[in-house]
């Protein structure tokens, strides 16, 4: 392996191995619920914010303008796990996973709406601003 294929293996080790666990399955590191307003983590953490979803619409939450700060924060994945089609209603779980980056704090904005938003779908919209504090 030549050096730059070396450096370019180890980077993408050190990207995938704190998101994904044994089996391929997602590692959620520390689980927030959607309706936390604060996230607090160590620099380095894993950490996931998470949502028990109705059935569509309003299922695709998902980072929006202005992003988090990346040498705070960065959206590492994100998991929807499907719901129980013999359960009315129940739409899964989605979780988005980020790093801790580095020391700081920053803001993250959160909408579950498809662009263009608008529409009958507005009455499901949900739009939410977590402040994420690295220690």
């Amino acid at each position: 392996m030549t050096g730059a294929r070396a450096v370019r293996a180890s980077v993408l080790a050190v990207l995938v191995v704190p998101v994904w666990g044994p089996r391929w399955q997602v590692n959620h590191g520390e689980v927030f619920a959607s309706d936390a307003r604060e996230v607090a983590v160590r620099r380095g953490q894993v950490f996931s914010l998470h949502w028990e979803l109705a059935v569509d619409p309003g299922r695709y939450h998902r980072p929006v303008a202005p992003r988090p700060d990346p040498g705070v924060a960065v959206l590492t994945g994100v998991d929807e796990v499907p719901g129980d089609p013999d359960r009315l209603g129940d739409g899964g779980e989605l979780y988005l996973v980020f790093r801790a980056e580095g020391r700081g704090t920053t803001e993250l904005t959160v909408d579950n709406c498809r662009e263009p938003c608008g529409g009958s779908a507005d009455g499901f919209r949900e739009r939410r601003t977590y402040r994420i504090v690295v220690r």
